[in-house]
């Protein structure tokens, strides 16, 4: 009895440190990988064509591109929180016939990289965003933003409203709503645990903000964790959490004049499709305020449904009086 019970406690201790073995090297090769970051350069070859261009705003280094016939109005394409000018790939092939398109990766987010100011909101967004336009001899454009992007194009449309031929709010962020908080909220150790979140999660959360799990493909994940992995990123990343302040946006809102469209995907698990009444309300200076819904599809919405929200940017743009092109 004594011999049985020996032998089962030596093979449970074996198998113990065999598990802890397994389970070391398992975690040091995982955490080879969480912590190793992906140089710009690599990410570029990956991901970057003759398009991809680089314009030095104000120490920052902005990566975009500039498609679509010269001497056709401009259309800004300002991308959502996490995600990257990549985002917009769709919107671009249904844009460019008619229209010259913009678009651009946020300070610490995509090829972009972090700021060297340290300043990630969206006061800053704004600066970039003019430094850009400025640069790129644009004299004002079709502003459009998804989520955070929204804040930033509204903004921007309602400080610079000669600059500004039209808005487009993709699931727009920015207004308060009874969840919502400010920055400075994110522990110090969150710097440590980002790093160490696997792939998996990643692909959970962009799931999890899109109603249609087809539009997030196997290439949208890949995409996703890289740029996540970008040099600096996952740090900025932090660093705009910790500074995110919605600020006071209805006086903001109220001083846009500009055509404004709204679009929203009904099974938003983010921001519920209710926003875009209460967006509209608060427009009461735009010439004119559109609303278009669409009904299962999630916050990502030019990933989920990017023909039809495409499309229907294009007809508004269309009809809207904008000022010739530069």
């Amino acid at each position: 009895m004594l011999r049985t019970l020996l032998r089962w406690l030596l093979r449970i201790v074996a198998g113990l440190m065999l598990m802890i073995v397994v389970g070391l090297a398992a975690y040091a090769g995982y955490a080879t990988w969480a912590w190793a970051d992906i140089p710009v350069a690599t990410l570029s070859e990956r991901y970057g064509d003759d398009a991809l261009q680089v314009a030095t705003i104000d120490g920052l280094p902005i990566r975009y591109r500039l498609q679509g016939p010269p001497g056709r109005p401009v259309v800004a394409l300002i991308h959502s929180h996490f995600l990257d000018m990549g985002m917009w790939d769709d919107w671009v092939d249904v844009l460019t016939p008619t229209y010259r398109v913009l678009r651009y990766d946020l300070a610490g987010h995509g090829l972009t990289g972090p700021d060297p100011s340290g300043r990630y909101g969206v006061d800053r967004d704004v600066e970039l965003l003019r430094g850009l336009l400025d640069q790129l001899g644009i004299a004002h454009a079709h502003v459009v933003g998804s989520s955070l992007g929204g804040n930033i194009a509204f903004s921007f449309a309602a400080r610079h409203p000669d600059r500004t031929d039209a808005l487009v709010l993709v699931n727009s962020g920015g207004l308060k709503r009874k969840n919502s908080r400010g920055g400075g909220e994110i522990p110090a150790w969150a710097d440590q645990v980002l790093p160490l979140i696997p792939p998996g999660a990643l692909h959970r959360f962009l799931l999890w903000m899109a109603a249609d799990d087809t539009a997030i493909t196997a290439a949208v994940k890949t995409r996703f964790v890289d740029m996540f992995r970008r040099t600096g990123n996952r740090a900025a990343e932090l660093e705009r959490l910790r500074q995110f302040d919605t600020g006071d946006p209805e006086p903001l809102l109220a001083q846009v004049r500009s055509p404004t469209l709204i679009l929203w995907g009904v099974d938003n698990p983010q921001l519920p499709v209710a926003l875009a009444d209460r967006f509209a309300g608060h427009l009461t200076r735009a010439r004119q305020v559109a609303i278009r819904r669409y009904p299962g599809a999630g916050h990502l919405l030019p990933l989920e449904r990017p023909q039809a929200s495409a499309r229907d940017t294009v007809d508004f743009l269309h009809h809207a009086a904008h000022k010739p092109a530069t």
